[in-house]
Parts: C-alpha cells; sequence; structure tokens
C-alpha cells in the first residue's frame, strides 16, 4: 500500500522556485495551495519510470484538503537525484499548475504538458536531465 507524506524538503524547494523563477510568477501572484509530498511508491506509466506528478484537487475533497494541487514525488524513483535534478523535477511538476483568472476568481486546472514547457526544460537542463551527468546548471541553493 502506497504513503503519501508532506515533505519539507521538497516543499523548501518548490517555495523557493516559486519565489524565483521567471516563469512561475503567475503561481507566485495568486492564492492557489501547493502540498509537496513524498511516495514511497515506485511508479511506472506504459514501461516507464514516472519521477513526480502534480494532481488538482477534486472538489469533492476539498472540505477534508487543504490545498488544491499536491506535487508527490516518488523517492524510490529519485533516490539516485542530486539536488539539482530534484529542483528541475520539482519545476516541471510546478509548470502543471494552471490558473485561469475569471473577474476577481482563480480557477485551477492541470496543464498539459506542452512544447514551450519541454522546451524550458531540454534548452536549460537537457534531454537526458534525470541522468546524473546531464543535469545542467539549476537554481542554487
Amino acid at each position: 500500500m502506497e504513503v503519501r507524506t508532506r515533505n519539507r524538503r521538497y516543499s523548501a524547494i518548490g517555495k523557493r522556485l516559486i519565489r524565483r523563477r521567471p516563469e512561475l510568477a503567475y503561481i507566485r501572484n495568486s492564492a492557489v495551495r501547493i502540498a509537496f509530498l513524498a511516495s514511497d511508491h515506485e511508479k511506472t506509466k506504459d514501461r516507464r519510470t514516472i519521477f513526480g506528478e502534480c494532481e488538482k484537487i477534486p472538489e469533492k475533497y476539498k472540505w477534508r484538503l487543504p490545498y488544491d494541487f499536491t506535487i508527490t514525488i516518488f523517492e524510490p524513483n529519485v533516490e539516485r537525484f542530486t539536488g539539482r535534478q530534484l529542483e528541475i523535477l520539482i519545476l516541471h511538476e510546478l509548470l502543471h499548475v494552471g490558473i485561469e483568472v475569471d473577474g476577481f476568481e482563480e480557477k485551477y486546472y492541470i496543464e498539459p504538458h506542452d512544447i514551450e514547457e519541454f522546451y524550458t526544460i531540454i534548452n536549460q537542463y537537457g534531454m537526458d536531465w534525470s541522468k546524473d551527468e546531464q543535469a545542467g546548471e539549476a537554481e542554487e541553493s
């Protein structure tokens, strides 16, 4: 059975990225609430390793969960990641946080993968960012 718990390290990385990265200004300037979680589960999909995922909390659970999104890192899949690689992964997951402003109300959704997002990650960190030697330069601690 999978166990997910809030993780202070991932939260600190995420908050630092939101504070410093210009492409995340829309998150910084919103009221969105994001929980950063660690999972003890190895996740795969279509025989590919899943390092992390961003999920929108369904409305029916908002009474119990004080967040709009969760970002989960699958720890068995990232146990050899450097701090830099974790930052890249969390940046990638944060780019899935979609916010649309309708008058004074914010509406949240999952931003799908798109060419611009992939271009940002690949241009800055390389195609093989998840491999030790290829991580490039990320945000400093």
